[in-house]
């Protein structure tokens, strides 16, 4: 593995464990999730953290693409 394909790794691990972890600290703080309107979901302590940890993930699947690792098969 060449150093970019390396931090291309790394970045990835970093996005989904960040991700993840951002993912359960919004429903915790977000709990009970049942019974709520849709406003007061989004208005809600966790919301920000719930969607930053999505978001991060999401990022996380587009570092190849982010990075231009394009393989040439």
């Amino acid at each position: 593995m060449n150093t970019h394909e390396q931090n291309s790794d790394w970045m990835k691990k970093v996005l989904f464990v960040l991700g993840a972890i951002f993912v359960v600290v919004g429903i915790i703080r977000q709990w009970p999730l049942a019974g709520k309107t849709y406003m007061e979901f989004i208005e809600g302590k966790g919301y920000l953290a719930l969607m930053l940890g999505l978001i991060m993930i999401v990022l996380g699947f587009s570092v190849p693409l982010l990075m231009g690792d394009e393989e040439d098969s």
